[in-house]
């Protein structure tokens, strides 16, 4: 028997250590075909699928729901059918025996996961306790153990979740029948982790600024196609520029040390109804305003159709999260994984022409003073849009002498600004400045 393909977790970000096998495409000893989809695996914001690279017979080492580490082998493709029978696993009620269930082997190697004989090594287990399987995951050893450890597991993480500290259950989870439980998806897990990974620190601050925009929507809607009435657009632009200014804000906390990243690639939090997706606007210093507008609208489409891709997800160096729309004011963007700022949109409570912007930063890698200073620019480049605008209707601007329009002006120059008699601001053309 020749194998024809590995197939290992793939390291598809540096966010995640660990994936969750959402679903396996066949049955272990089926046929697949060269670029069949043979399963598929959840990150910790998107799924990635797994092609087969030769036609062959599939053998699986890992279960739907199984959560698999980078570089642990869960499939294979051979060139003939592999032994590979069935585990069962059945578990005791008074839950301290387990009972496991195969055929006798002797033709098939037992392989083990890099976790599963770290567990085996530190507990002197022998290896060949479990012979019987044909691939020994960490689970698989801890169930060995202790069986029935994952139902106890969670009852002690509701209980923690609910009871004090250092106190006994909660008592309401000693009547079940008061409670519903509903368990934590994966991709929320995640999102709790590495929201986590720098709020737990404690050495994270905000600093809030208020930006009235003025008639900044009556320059920029007529520049945009998707996004009329947001400022999100130009928010994502103006960042990119500054960004490059202050590079510590493009960058994070790692082990004592600071890294930073050699490009701006922009993220923009999006929940629709597909959960909360950061999604990538790659070197987007680089973009202008229209293209950075066309890429986000690209982006909302793919998380709409649910067909966003591992490479729209990574590799975020700061994130944008704007909740303007929803009406929301005044509040605290928390820091993702391997960031060291995040910026929030607010509305104003108090003018709608305003907007409140919000800067959460790692004190590990900057201070309060480089975030104010960047949101202060941030606001002098946004006030400047509306600076742009045109102080005067010029259907209504006539010369104060002759009363001539300037739609009917056929020089030049136009008209010329003037202080009349009285200290009033009037217009005047060339025809009555010169001649009379």
């Amino acid at each position: 028997m020749t194998i024809l393909q590995k197939i290992t977790v793939p390291h598809e970000s540096v966010n995640d250590q660990y994936l969750t096998v959402i679903t396996l495409c066949f049955k272990s000893g089926d046929i697949v075909k060269k670029n069949d989809i043979i399963l598929e695996l959840e990150t910790s914001k998107t799924l990635l699928t797994v092609e087969a690279q030769a036609d062959g017979f599939i053998s699986y080492f890992c279960d739907k729901g199984d959560e698999v580490a980078v570089n642990d082998l869960i499939a294979q493709i051979t060139d003939e059918p592999y032994l590979h029978e069935e585990l069962l696993v059945t578990t005791h009620e008074n839950d301290k025996k387990s009972e496991i269930k195969s055929e006798k082997r002797t033709d098939v190697e037992t392989i083990f996961s890099i976790k599963a004989m770290e567990i085996i090594a530190k507990e002197g287990i022998k290896k060949e306790l479990f012979n019987e399987f044909d691939f020994v995951t960490e689970t698989v050893v801890l169930d060995y153990l202790n069986p029935g450890r994952q139902r106890q597991k969670e009852k002690n993480e509701i209980a923690s979740q609910h009871s004090p500290k250092g106190s006994a259950r909660n008592d309401i989870f000693q009547n079940d029948e008061k409670i519903s439980i509903t368990k934590l998806s994966n991709a929320k897990k995640r999102e709790i982790e590495y929201l986590s990974s720098v709020q737990e620190a404690g050495l994270v601050s905000t600093i809030y600024i208020d930006v009235n925009l003025g008639s900044f929507f009556e320059l920029v809607n007529p520049q945009l196609e998707y996004f009329k009435e947001s400022i999100l657009p130009v928010v994502i632009y103006e960042s990119s520029r500054l960004l490059l200014k202050y590079p510590l804000l493009n960058a994070f906390y790692a082990n004592g040390e600071i890294a930073v990243y050699n490009n701006v690639n922009i993220g923009v939090a999006i929940d629709i109804d597909d959960g909360l997706k950061v999604v990538k606007i790659h070197s987007t210093n680089d973009l202008g305003l229209n293209s950075i507008e066309n890429k986000l609208m690209e982006l909302v489409e793919k998380y709409q159709d649910r067909k966003l891709e591992t490479v729209d997800l990574i590799d975020v160096t700061f994130t944008i999260t704007d909740l303007s729309s929803n009406g929301a004011y005044f509040f605290t963007p928390l820091i993702n994984k391997n960031n060291s700022a995040i910026l929030g949109i607010a509305n104003s409570n108090d003018h709608t022409n305003n907007v409140i912007l919000s800067l959460s930063f790692d004190h590990r890698v900057t201070e309060g003073k480089v975030a104010t200073n960047f949101l202060f620019e941030l606001k002098e480049r946004l006030i400047s849009y509306s600076l742009h605008k045109r102080d005067h209707d010029i259907r209504k601007v006539v010369c104060y002498k002759c009363m001539k329009p300037l739609n009917d002006d056929l020089g030049e120059i136009g008209f010329i600004k003037v202080v009349n008699a009285q200290g009033l601001d009037k217009f005047i053309c060339d025809t009555c400045l010169f001649y009379h």
